[in-house]
């Protein structure tokens, strides 16, 4: 089934809705990893993961399932990736999303799930800003990467923020990538986007979209003011968590989704120390998005740090919606409603 009409603002509002569900126990959802031995790429491949994974990156070989549900609806998204796969001139991730009737388990609709999660991956960025910078009448953005993500990351911040923001520079290992996408990215939506050059410097939200697997920006180019989206990989330096756990502000999309994937800087962090993230998330006032004590609360301290995993809900949510849209236009009825109409 085709994702038309599902725009930034859409998907935004439908990201809302998922994490306010969430906090009121009608949304929910779980994820399972299989991860292969990196030493079984070279018996598929005939090459090591160093020999093909570029740079600092993470090889993220893995088949991931997300299973969530809410009031009507259940969602099966498979996700597979290997960051082997540009060598070979394949995407880093595909995914395909199945929506299911809740009550009878009936299968609804297939969607090819790889653009979809961009796109609710990209909508992280303008809850950021609500929830971190809603002090500020101009903001200005340094983001890290030029890939499916940082394009959904641009337009997600064009379709709620664009009359504030002042500038999004982005940032590249491959600076050709950087300028193509700073280009397209203008054009598209009319925001002042640049190649950045040195780093965030003075900006005030920075975001990670990368799939690297070591710290892409130094502590000291991080100033207290700061607030950093981390949508990758192990990309923050250690000095920075440690000065936002201490003063500043810590918010995961879901606590124990962030624990449960354990491969972001921030649960790293604790790992290295032979701690976990889980045990210690309450003494440090770690909070979940969906986490209903912070509604109305007042401007939060920075540093700020929100990590996230990407919610298995959130793909039901914009699942739901196009499904719902197309049968409307058939003039059909859902057959979740269907179903409770005969019981």
């Amino acid at each position: 089934m085709p994702l038309d009409g599902l725009d930034p603002r859409t998907t935004g509002r439908l990201v809302r809705r998922a994490i306010a569900d969430m906090g009121e126990g009608i949304a929910y959802g779980s994820k399972v990893v299989l991860q292969p031995h990196d030493h079984e790429l070279a018996l598929l491949l005939g090459q090591t993961a160093a020999d093909v994974c570029p740079g600092n990156q993470r090889l993220n070989w893995k088949l991931n399932a997300l299973v969530s549900a809410n009031a009507r609806y259940c969602a099966v998204k498979i996700v597979g990736s290997n960051a082997c796969n540009h060598a070979l001139g394949l995407p880093r991730s595909q995914s395909q999303l199945m929506l299911y009737d809740k009550l009878t388990m009936t299968p609804l609709a297939q969607f090819d799930g790889t653009g979809l999660s961009a796109q609710r991956t990209g909508a992280y960025a303008s809850l950021a800003v609500d929830q971190l910078l809603a002090d500020k009448q101009r903001f200005s953005v340094c983001l890290y990467g030029a890939g499916p993500i940082a394009d959904c990351v641009v337009d997600d911040l064009h379709a709620h923020h664009a009359d504030r923001i002042s500038r999004i520079e982005v940032c590249s290992r491959r600076p050709s990538s950087a300028r193509s996408f700073a280009a397209a990215a203008a054009a598209r939506t009319g925001l002042e986007v640049c190649v950045g050059g040195d780093g965030p410097g003075h900006a005030d939200l920075l975001i990670t979209a990368t799939n690297a697997g070591a710290p892409i920006v130094p502590a000291d180019r991080l100033h207290d003011d700061a607030v950093v989206l981390h949508l990758g990989g192990d990309e923050l330096p250690a000095a920075f968590i440690e000065r936002t756990l201490g003063r500043g502000t810590v918010l995961c999309d879901d606590v124990a989704s962030v624990c449960h994937r354990s491969s972001q800087s921030l649960p790293l962090y604790f790992a290295r120390q032979n701690l976990r993230l889980s045990d210690l998330a309450g003494l440090f006032r770690i909070r979940s998005l969906h986490d209903r004590a912070l509604q109305g609360l007042a401007r939060l301290p920075r540093p700020a740090l929100m990590t996230c995993a990407g919610l298995p809900v959130l793909d039901l949510y914009l699942a739901q919606w196009v499904y719902e849209q197309g049968t409307a236009c058939a003039g059909q009825v859902p057959v979740a409603q269907a179903s409770l109409r005969r019981h």
